[in-house]
Formats: C-alpha cells, sequence, structure tokens
C-alpha cells in the first residue's frame, strides 16, 4: 500500500508582495513621513518665537542698564534753556512735541517738557568709518561739531569721525537768525554751559576758545547695543540688537527700547551694523499719504515715525487715510460695533506699500510706542493690499490690523499733552495718539529686522 505524504500539498504557499502592495506601503509611508516633516519648519518657528519672547524683556532690561551707566536725569535739559519753544519741524518730525490728528497746531505741554526725539546715528559706511557705523550719539554732540561755524575738529586731539551723522534736527535750530548749535535732543545747560561764541571760524581762537561747546558726548555703540555684546563664545556675530529714543514728560525723562532680531534673507547670522536711510526705502512709488511718514537720508534710521494724516470728517479715532467712514463695515473685515483695538484704514484695498518702510507698522507683530508713551503690539498684522471685493474678507494678511489689548484713554490733562477745555479734533481722548514710532523690518543692506519687544521706563 502507498502512503502519500500529505505534508508538501498541504502547507501553504509562501509569495511575496506585489507591485501594487508595495506602492500602496510607500505612499502611505510617505504621507506620513511628509506629515512629520511639516512639524518641523512649524515648531522651529515656535521654538524662536518663544526664544525671542524670553529674550526680549532680558535685552530690554540690559539696554537700560546700560543707558543708566552713562545717563542721568541732570544730563538733560529743555528748549527753553536754548531759548526754543517746543515746535514740530516740517521734514524732520518732532522737535519737543507732536501734533495732533488733523490739527495745525502743536500740543501744548508743561513749560520744559519735548515729546519723543531719537539719537544721532554714526551712518558712514566707508572705510575710514567702518569701526564706527551704527555708533548713537545721545546730544548730537559730534554731528554739532561738524557743523561751520561750530567745527572745532582741528582742536580735538583724536580726530572727529568724517559724516555723515544723521541726526532729528540736522539743520539746527534757527533763533531770531542766528543758529543756535542744537542738533538733537536738548541738555542740561547747567551742567554743561554753552556760551556765545563769534561768528568767524572758532578755529582760529586760541585753546580757551573750547570752552563755547562742551555739550555732552555720550555715544553707545554698535557693540554696546548688541545681545550677547560683542561676538559670542563661540565666535558667532550676535542676533539681537536695541535702539533707543527719549522724552521729557512731567519734568522727568524717559526711556523707550525697541530690541529687534538681525537675520539675513538666506537665514544666516552676519555681522550687522545699523545704516542709513537710502531713497529706495523712503522715496518712490507707491508714495506714502502727505504727512503720514517724514523722513530723509539725514533722519535717525531706528526708530521710525509714522504720524497720521489728517482726520476724516466722521472723527474717527486713531490714524486714518482719509477712507469714507462707510468703509468702517463688517465687510471690510471690522467689528461692528468698532473695537478699541482695530486701526481704521488698514483694511484691504487702501494703500498699502510693503516694499518701503512706511507701512512696516502694519505688519504682524510688530511694536509701537506712541506718542504718550504707550507700548503697542500688533496681533492681526497687514502684509498685503488685496483686492476690494467683499469676498476677500477673510484672506489672511488683508488687514484691517488689530492691536493685542485695546488702545488706552488719555486723560485730558497738561502732563499728557492734552489740556483740559481745549476742543481738539476728532473729540475722543483716544484720538490724540498722533505718532507712532516702530522698528522697520527692514534696512538698506537687505537685513530682516524683526521687532520683538519694545519697553518704556523712567531714566
Amino acid at each position: 500500500m502507498q502512503v502519500t505524504d500529505l505534508r508538501g500539498a498541504l502547507a501553504p504557499r509562501q509569495r511575496g508582495f506585489s507591485l501594487a502592495e508595495m506602492l500602496l506601503a510607500v505612499f502611505i509611508l510617505a504621507i506620513g513621513v511628509i506629515s512629520i516633516a511639516a512639524l518641523f519648519p512649524a515648531g522651529i518657528a515656535l521654538q524662536r518665537q518663544a526664544a525671542d519672547d524670553t529674550v526680549g524683556p532680558i535685552v530690554a532690561k540690559n539696554a537700560f542698564a546700560t543707558i543708566r551707566a552713562k545717563l542721568s536725569q541732570e544730563d538733560f535739559g529743555s528748549f527753553q534753556d536754548f531759548g526754543l519753544s517746543t515746535q514740530y519741524v516740517a521734514g524732520q518730525g518732532p522737535v519737543g512735541t507732536i501734533r495732533p490728528v488733523g490739527a495745525t497746531a502743536d500740543i501744548p505741554q508743561l513749560s520744559g517738557d519735548w515729546g519723543w526725539m531719537r539719537p544721532s546715528f554714526y551712518t558712514n559706511a566707508t572705510a575710514a568709518g567702518a569701526a564706527n557705523l551704527g555708533t548713537i550719539d545721545i546730544f548730537s554732540a559730534n554731528f554739532t561739531r561738524q557743523q561751520a561755524p561750530f567745527n572745532l575738529t582741528p582742536h580735538f586731539t583724536a580726530p572727529i569721525p568724517a559724516g555723515p551723522w544723521a541726526t532729528e534736527m540736522p539743520s539746527g535750530v534757527d533763533v531770531g537768525g542766528t543758529t543756535v548749535p542744537l542738533f538733537g535732543m536738548p541738555y542740561n545747560r547747567a551742567k554743561y554751559p554753552l556760551y556765545d561764541i563769534a561768528a568767524s571760524s572758532p578755529t582760529t581762537l586760541p585753546p580757551p576758545a573750547l570752552q563755547p561747546l562742551i555739550e555732552p558726548n555720550f555715544t553707545f555703540t554698535q557693540e554696546e547695543r548688541s545681545y550677547p555684546q560683542g561676538l559670542s563664545v563661540s565666535g558667532t556675530a550676535p542676533v539681537y540688537y536695541w535702539d533707543c529714543m527719549f522724552r521729557r514728560n512731567g519734568g522727568r525723562v524717559q526711556v523707550a527700547v525697541f530690541v529687534y532680531r538681525v537675520s539675513a534673507p538666506g537665514g544666516e547670522t552676519r555681522p550687522y551694523r545699523t545704516g542709513g536711510l537710502t531713497p529706495a526705502l523712503i522715496s518712490g512709488a507707491p508714495t506714502p499719504p502727505a504727512g503720514s511718514f517724514e523722513a530723509t537720508t539725514l533722519t535717525p534710521p531706528i526708530p521710525a515715525l509714522y504720524i497720521a494724516p489728517a482726520a476724516s470728517a466722521s472723527s474717527i479715532p486713531w490714524p486714518n487715510r482719509g477712507a469714507a467712514s462707510g468703509a468702517y463695515t463688517a465687510v471690510n473685515g471690522y467689528s461692528i460695533p468698532p473695537q478699541t483695538d482695530e486701526i481704521f484704514g488698514t483694511h484691504r484695498g487702501t494703500p498699502f506699500a510693503p516694499e518701503k518702510i512706511w507701512d512696516d507698522w502694519q505688519l504682524p507683530n510688530s511694536w509701537w510706542v506712541d506718542n504718550h508713551g504707550s507700548v503697542h503690539k500688533v496681533l492681526n498684522g497687514r502684509t498685503r493690499q488685496g483686492p476690494t471685493s467683499a469676498a476677500a474678507v477673510n484672506e489672511p494678511g488683508q488687514g484691517p490690523v488689530k492691536l493685542q489689548r485695546p488702545i488706552p484713554i488719555q486723560p485730558s490733562a497738561p502732563v499728557t499733552g492734552v489740556i483740559p477745555g481745549v476742543n481738539y479734533p476728532n473729540g475722543a481722548p483716544s484720538a490724540f495718539i498722533s505718532g507712532v514710532w516702530f522698528v522697520p523690518q527692514r534696512d538698506s543692506r537687505g537685513n530682516i529686522l524683526t521687532p520683538i519687544f519694545a519697553a518704556v521706563e523712567e531714566l
């Protein structure tokens, strides 16, 4: 009897995966890998934002400490000490104060007070001045000493760096036909006496004539305004920098510090020095609304100043660009009723120049300091002008600009520059935010400047 071995016949047949199964598995795996890879850019962005949120206040505190190490309340004076009244210089910005929206005269302030003013910047990029590029001069002393007939360069053992210095008042101040050598913030004349000098060149005067120009010369180099200062332990360039401006309010000097991160378009870190403004950034088409942005190549580059144009007859508080009151609608993206943290005139279709710097205050995460010393941060910013159709209302980057917190209401008091009982345009107390200072988010060398923090403290 023949016995048949059934083990081979009953054993399962072994076979490999088919091509279709392999392709399906690879497709599923690819979806998973791509999904995981997509998390890395978001994670890096969140990590960078977390680092900025942590480092920003630290850099600001270091900045205040660095400033206080050199300057005190007693170093600053008033325009009245120089026989001047606070004024607004067309084409240069605020000198002592700033005009309210739609007004034709300056806001009165307490005697001795003056509004935000920026220090002088050394902007010469030549080889001879490269080491000093980006240095700020608080009282524009070096700028003053370059102006005839106040040029005393031959009397100094260390040569004064060749210009130009960008300063708040590049033409000085005229008093009765005589130019007063005050090209920036007023200093304390009791501590730093300024005597009259002859109209002829002072370089011909003997050494005692150096006394006429002993204005304080306080400077902060670019390295002093970096974090970490100079080169880090690893030899790489610093990533964070700060700049500042000052005002005298209620008889006390305040400091505003702006902290920003610097990166090249490719993302690499490289040495950075603040350069001057260039025509490509401040002129050309599209043009800013009349009076909203005043800057020249002799204007301090950081922070930039945006001044609101005249308000419309609808008396809408806060800067607007002359848009009709009917534009304040839900179709244009505004809340109804309007919220105090939404900026009118920043909805889609309204003028926007992302390739210039005068509209950088509208970009996401921008930090502002207004003429009252209040700090604001943009929560929902604007990146493009966009179409005017109602269908585009929810498209990102179209606006309107929304702040992180509502604009605070300022009391009517001389200390805020708002005199009780004076009938200013726009009525509401919040309307008196008539200008904001901000960090432009690009410079003339193509660097990307990302504002990460701003703070105001008393000196």
